[in-house]
């Protein structure tokens, strides 16, 4: 996903300076290939999801939560590990969600 993004930011860069003609067909090409790759990956995670149960449920708890589609859903599945056997105060955390205090315990509190 990161090639794929350098290669748009490239392509804007090449039109800005009037010499994304030169590259034109080199780009539509390696667009291709990365579309291609994701539509791949995509099926694959789907097949994967759909072939464990526990990750389908935590899918679908995970997709009744506003603002929390099926992108978002596969990312904290694939980077938090446990995570429909954690509590929801470890899954904030996890996640940056919850407030941590940074105190020292040391202040005066008056």
């Amino acid at each position: 996903m990161e090639t794929r993004k350098r290669l748009l930011v490239q392509i804007k860069a090449r039109q800005k300076q009037g010499v994304d003609e030169l590259f034109q067909d080199m780009d539509a090409a390696r667009r291709l290939v990365f579309d291609t790759q994701v539509v791949e990956l995509e099926n694959q995670i789907e097949c994967l999801i759909a072939g464990d149960v526990a990750r389908a449920e935590t899918v679908q708890i995970l997709g009744a939560v506003p603002g929390v589609g099926p992108v978002a859903s596969t990312m904290l599945i694939a980077e938090i590990s446990g995570l429909g056997q954690i509590s929801t105060e470890q899954a904030a955390a996890l996640t940056g969600l919850a407030p941590i205090a940074r105190g020292t315990g040391h202040e005066n509190c008056q």
